[in-house]
């Protein structure tokens, strides 16, 4: 972060747009995107657009995919937030560095990506965690009429997949229990069906002694 005085006006693209857009503002650009006045108008829309947006948005802008975003985001980065801002996107989500590689290149090409129930493994929290996730990228073009950036709108769908699969498993349950009475190839048929919920290799049970 730069010296900036907060009692400075904010940027007109950028007032109201939230913490995010204050952070944005007082950071310091001069080692990526250089000084905030001085960007493209391009850029300026851009990030207008998305610290405006209530949903999560990311741009990744220029080659290396320097990352902008709004509040949304932010709560969505976990503690990567606020270190996340200007960082670029390959070094700061490095376990998924292949998978932003593969946008950027798509992106900075014309090109576009749509992703439901994406699966990946984030370090959100400082330990691997899997998520799933809406994603739609798509470039956005300077004034030159080139790919300048790529920008993601980012939907988390981790509670919905997991309900679902969770009602998927019950039904499973239910149907492997249905013509089952002795107690013994109850529990082992219980136990089967947790397994395969929990992709374990191996599952076992016990019987606890009342005595």
């Amino acid at each position: 972060m730069d010296e900036h005085d907060r009692s400075d006006p904010i940027p007109r693209f950028l007032a109201g747009g939230g913490e995010t857009a204050r952070l944005i503002a007082d950071f310091d650009w001069s080692g990526s995107l250089g000084p905030v006045a001085g960007w493209p108008e391009s850029l300026k829309a851009t990030v207008g657009l998305l610290v405006h947006s209530p949903v999560p948005m990311v741009l990744l802008w220029g080659e290396d995919g320097v990352m902008l975003y709004n509040d949304a985001y932010s709560i969505f980065a976990g503690d990567r937030h606020p270190r996340l801002l200007g960082s670029k996107v390959r070094e700061g989500w490095p376990e998924v560095a292949d998978f932003n590689d593969n946008v950027m290149k798509v992106g900075l090409a014309g090109g576009t990506l749509a992703y439901q129930d994406q699966e990946l493994t984030l370090h959100r929290f400082g330990k691997p965690e899997q998520v799933w996730m809406n994603l739609d990228y798509s470039p956005v073009f300077d004034e030159a009429g080139r790919p300048g950036g790529v920008i993601g709108i980012v939907v988390e769908t981790t509670r919905r997949v997991i309900a679902a699969r969770r009602g998927d498993d019950l039904v499973r349950l239910t149907d492997r229990l249905r013509d089952i009475e002795d107690p013994a190839d109850i529990a082992y048929a219980a136990s089967e069906v947790l397994g395969m919920a929990l992709s374990a290799s191996r599952v076992g049970y016990g019987a606890i002694d009342a005595d």
